[in-house]
């Protein structure tokens, strides 16, 4: 036997609803547009804390909402001005 074609050599299309052309243009917009925007905002963003001054400047500003925190940051910028470079050790 013979395989046959239903399409007797007419190629066969599928047409892509308008509307779903439509909303994968808006989707790829979006996205696009947000990627833009978190660029941006990590290129405002500070740069992370470089001495232990800058560190314990971080700590003062986060003392109301998170005091714990805040406390180690200020306790290890401490640690590292008074020149105690104990690695984890109990005395």
């Amino acid at each position: 036997m013979f395989p046959t074609s239903t399409t007797f050599g007419r190629p066969h299309r599928v047409a892509t609803p308008r509307l779903a052309v439509w909303l994968g243009l808006l989707a790829t917009g979006l996205i696009l547009r947000l990627r833009r925007l978190d660029a941006w905002l990590l290129s405002r963003r500070s740069g992370e804390p470089q001495s232990a001054e800058d560190v314990l400047a971080w700590a003062s500003r986060i003392e109301a909402t998170e005091p714990g925190f805040a406390g180690d940051l200020r306790a290890a910028a401490l640690r590292s001005m008074n020149g105690d470079n104990r690695q984890g050790q109990v005395e």
